[in-house]
């Protein structure tokens, strides 16, 4: 597994896990307690992400071929 892909793992990782418990913990209603996970699970998967390329541990590289 690549590096990216192993960050990604990470990510949604700590993303899920985090955004499972605000959910719970916050949302009164089945309905708000999903809507939050997947919002909390994006911004912290996301902010993960953003901090590993910022830090300067993952490189991506965007071209045709996807590698």
């Amino acid at each position: 597994m690549g590096e990216a892909q192993t960050l990604a793992v990470i990510a949604g990782g700590v993303g899920g896990s985090v955004g499972a418990f605000v959910g719970v913990a916050v949302g009164e209603t089945a309905l708000a307690a999903t809507l939050t996970t997947l919002v909390v699970a994006l911004l912290v998967g996301g902010g993960v992400v953003a901090s590993a390329v910022i830090a300067g541990d993952v490189e991506f590289f965007a071209n045709a071929d996807g590698e």
